[in-house]
């Protein structure tokens, strides 16, 4: 019973709300002390940090994240933190799940307290009741061209966009290295320093970024656990619950009760228990 009554009181630091039709997906974080794996979604994510310090690998590069700033995190992003000092983090995020047509931000740090300000506006928009969809809208819009990245930025190289494109398509497959190497026309030792030195992951931890993904999702449109493991390749419903929050910071059955709005056997065993 006390380890229910823990997971209700932390889960109730976290919270999980869509807009726009699933397309816009609101992640706050409050008093969380614990890292994030490095990983990688297929989408871009927008983060302000409100409280607390990190230190964040992103792309093979440290930065330091304190009160008041801004990530900006484009789709491939390899990135992770860990907790410095003794102030919990504090940190709200909108993922872009459904806007293929977003252009590539400029980041990972944005100074810039017109675009902390948008994002500010959406935080508090999305904790109102009734959800204005429609001012939540424009703010997202307004703050995702003033972090629009100048078009002349550098692609990463193309054998490792191959590879990534192969590993997409083969989410809940076995994935083996000679055929990513063959995907990109390389041989498997210059493929794996390829793709690692484009993306900050090796292949393997880039398709378990991919693998959460894939059940996030799976999940939203309400599959049971099991079933989302299975599909997104994981070898059991244990090692998608390890992954999912060491990458997304929430376990699968709150994340799910969170966007659907229906209650799991655990949520209905803490309201037997209250």
């Amino acid at each position: 019973m006390a380890s229910i009554m823990e997971q209700d009181v932390r889960h109730a630091r976290e919270s999980v709300r869509r807009a726009l039709g699933g397309a816009l997906e609101f992640r706050r974080f409050a008093g969380l002390d614990r890292p994030f794996a490095a990983h990688a979604h297929d989408y871009p994510v927008i983060g302000l940090v409100r409280e607390g310090c990190r230190l964040m690998e992103c792309n093979r590069h440290a930065y330091r994240l304190e009160a008041g700033q801004l990530l900006a995190l484009n789709a491939g992003d390899a990135h992770g933190c860990i907790q410095k000092g003794p102030v919990p983090l504090v940190y709200d995020s909108v993922a872009l799940l459904g806007f293929p047509d977003c252009p590539p931000l400029e980041g990972p740090i944005v100074e810039s307290a017109e675009a902390s300000a948008y994002m500010k506006d959406i935080a508090a928009l999305m904790d109102a009741t009734p959800l204005d969809e429609g001012a939540v809208e424009e703010a997202l819009y307004l703050l995702i061209d003033h972090l629009s990245a100048p078009a002349d930025l550098k692609p990463r190289d193309e054998a490792a966009h191959a590879m990534a494109a192969y590993l997409r398509d083969h989410v809940g497959q076995t994935v083996r290295l000679d055929a990513l190497a063959e995907a990109a026309g390389l041989d498997k030792y210059r493929a794996l320093r390829t793709f690692t030195a484009a993306f900050g992951l090796t292949p393997m931890r880039y398709l378990a970024s991919l693998r959460v993904e894939r059940a996030r999702e799976l999940l939203a449109r309400g599959a049971s656990c099991a079933d989302a493991a299975l599909q997104a390749g994981f070898s059991d419903q244990a090692h998608l619950t390890r992954a999912f929050k060491e990458r997304l910071g929430v376990t699968p059955g709150f994340y799910q009760r969170a966007v659907t709005g229906k209650s799991g056997p655990i949520a209905s065993r803490q309201k037997a228990h209250l």
